[in-house]
């Protein structure tokens, strides 16, 4: 199973962190879809969001809107979620993709 992190939306907001420093367009909110895909091609989604806090990371530490990446966004989400929430997750998808593999047909007699 192949599973990828497909960032949808960000929340940002202009928050202090703890040194009452103001951190501008601060990432407080990723909407989020996780996906996985089967060898043979069949996948299924997952939709969340993660709140992030900003409160804790130090102006040398902050990373401006316009630098920011899709993996450092990928490691916040990971490092957020518990390994059980993505576990719960990924047993999701999987339950998903096994009913996509079901094909349905219309009888002719019915």
């Amino acid at each position: 199973m192949n599973y990828t992190w497909r960032i949808t939306k960000l929340g940002l907001s202009d928050e202090l962190n703890g040194d009452n420093v103001l951190l501008e367009n601060a990432i407080i909110q990723v909407k989020w879809k996780r996906i996985a895909e089967d060898t043979d091609g069949t996948q299924a989604s997952y939709l969340g969001y993660t709140d992030l806090d900003p409160s804790n990371v130090s102006l040398a530490d902050f990373t401006a809107i316009n630098s920011v990446n899709k993996q450092q966004v990928v490691a916040w989400l990971e490092e957020s979620l518990s390994d059980t929430a993505i576990t719960r997750i990924n047993d999701i998808l999987i339950k998903k993709i096994e009913r996509n593999r079901v094909r349905f047909i219309k009888p002719s007699w019915g």
